[in-house]
């Protein structure tokens, strides 16, 4: 029995995938779950499961091809035999290049061929890092030179730019070393490349991939959802001083720190029990509302973007459970080590630009979702209690949603039973 493998679909809004490196030959015996290759989006970097154990017979994209989101890439017999050579002197036929549309083709068994990019190279580069190393005027030798900080040494694209920063101001970059150090450097601090303005004083830059698939996704969202947004302000004074008297038990027990997070996830999830058409979506005519509660939790990942991992079924899961399910994924966002249904499936976002000081957002909706929640910052701020000045700590809540589905009633409802769960949070409640 043969089982083909598809090019996995790493988020709502990604189309295509770079094939970055095929961990596996064909003739290998791979076990399921064993990493077959590596696949690179503009969001995210992922090593990729085999779905099945058995023998990789078929390789049907190479090294460096931009292969559309579902199109078979590769194939495993679970009866253990490998594909015949190809005719000839036994050298494996090329690999077919990736189209916009694939089009049918037989299935020929095929060795993994080194990219383009590679050819007197000694290491992988994205065709993203290609096309700025050739606008910028950094040769192939002089590539091999920068240290990369990407996986297993890879030059990435803020590689690239802080290199060729340093490189205009005179500075010297740093080199890559003849022998591969055991561990990745960290990147650099964020450059900005240099500009070469035009006499009227402007510059036309061109939107890379993935901001380019991110104004896409949000131009759609916008012409399909007529956004409205309401906040709340919350009183999380209690949540503040029961988080530090805990916060170094949980770090002991748990093995990672407690943030504020959890405690407005946990908030969320329970509003969304109680008012289910939040967690919900439109078709045509139709509302959708899901039993279970799958909540994205948007992470950053520095200049590279945002990602959206998701915490399955939610409701299932207690305060700790939760905070384990967000440490766990931000983690592994991080080190792209996030797999294909980590980011799918999502029933309602969070989103916490709060971390960087942000006071009040108003995000737009994750298609096909119909409302997404925003953290702000926690400060400090006099308010009125009992005709009394005091001193509380206040953070603001918005929620955007769709207004097809969700009026200001229902939005305000929420948003009031966000509040009032967070603001009477029981002070002697255990860990």
């Amino acid at each position: 029995m043969a089982t083909d493998m598809l090019m996995p679909q790493m988020g709502e809004s990604i189309t295509e995938a770079t094939i970055s490196k095929w961990v596996k030959k064909i003739g290998d015996s791979v076990k399921k779950d064993e990493i077959i290759l590596e696949i690179s989006t503009d969001k995210v970097d992922s090593e990729i499961p085999a779905p099945a154990a058995g023998v990789l017979t078929e390789i049907l994209f190479k090294e460096g091809d931009v292969v559309p989101v579902k199109t078979k890439i590769a194939v495993i017999d679970e009866a253990g035999k490998a594909a015949a050579p190809a005719a000839g002197n036994g050298a494996a036929a090329p690999a077919p290049k990736a189209a916009a549309t694939p089009q049918p083709q037989a299935a020929v068994a095929v060795q993994a061929a080194a990219p383009v990019a590679e050819t007197q190279a000694s290491r992988f580069y994205s065709p993203l890092v290609m096309s700025l190393a050739e606008k910028h005027g950094v040769g192939l030798s002089e590539l091999e030179s920068i240290l990369g900080s990407g996986t297993g040494g890879r030059v990435n694209k803020q590689d690239l730019l802080s290199y060729v920063q340093t490189r205009s101001s005179g500075g010297a970059a740093p080199r890559a070393a003849a022998v591969a150090a055991p561990a990745a450097a960290k990147p650099s601090a964020p450059a900005t490349p240099s500009v070469d303005w035009e006499a009227d004083g402007s510059k036309v830059v061109v939107m890379d991939n993935m901001r380019s698939l991110i104004a896409d996704h949000m131009v759609r969202s916008k012409h399909t959802s007529p956004h409205v947004y309401s906040v709340q302000e919350v009183d999380v004074t209690n949540i503040s001083k029961w988080r530090a008297k805990h916060k170094n038990k949980f770090a002991e027990k748990e093995g990672f720190n407690l943030s504020f997070t959890p405690f407005f996830l946990e908030a969320a999830v329970q509003g969304l029990q109680k008012f289910p058409y939040m967690n919900a979506s439109v078709d045509g005519k139709k509302i959708i509302l899901k039993k279970n509660i799958n909540l994205g939790c948007a992470v950053a990942l520095g200049n590279s973007g945002l990602i959206v991992p998701v915490i399955k079924k939610a409701e299932e899961k207690n305060f700790v459970g939760i905070a384990r399910s967000l440490n766990d994924l931000a983690a592994r966002a991080r080190d792209k080590k996030l797999l294909p249904d980590d980011v799918q499936g999502g029933t309602f976002t969070v989103t916490n630009p709060g971390v960087f000081g942000t006071i009040i957002g108003t995000p737009i909706i994750n298609q096909p979702q119909v409302a997404i929640l925003c953290l702000g910052a926690i400060k400090k701020r006099p308010v009125v209690i009992d005709d009394m000045i005091a001193i509380r700590e206040i953070c603001y809540l918005t929620l955007s949603y769709d207004h097809r589905i969700i009026d200001g009633s229902l939005g305000g409802q929420y948003l009031a039973f966000l509040r009032d769960y967070l603001e009477n949070w029981d002070m002697d409640r255990p860990l």
